[in-house]
């Protein structure tokens, strides 16, 4: 399994609705609503690294969402 950490900028007002899509995304493990320059990080399981751009994908369908940055763990 490889691990992703994903850093989640939205929309204002959207941060709930977004979190609430975020959360039932299969690869998705842990879902927070945070303060800082992100509003949302997640942390996700995927089984191989060709399966992140689909990942990505699915985070970017969620209400609001403007930009991504992710970090994928290599260890």
């Amino acid at each position: 399994m490889v691990d992703v950490i994903i850093l989640v900028k939205v929309e204002a007002k959207q941060s709930g609705p977004a979190y609430e899509h975020i959360k039932k995304i299969e690869q998705i493990k842990h879902v927070h609503i945070v303060t800082g320059p992100y509003d949302i990080i997640a942390y996700a399981e995927i089984p191989e690294r060709s399966k992140f751009r689909r990942l990505v994908d699915s985070i970017h369908e969620a209400p609001g969402v403007e930009r991504t940055e992710t970090c994928m763990a290599i260890e």
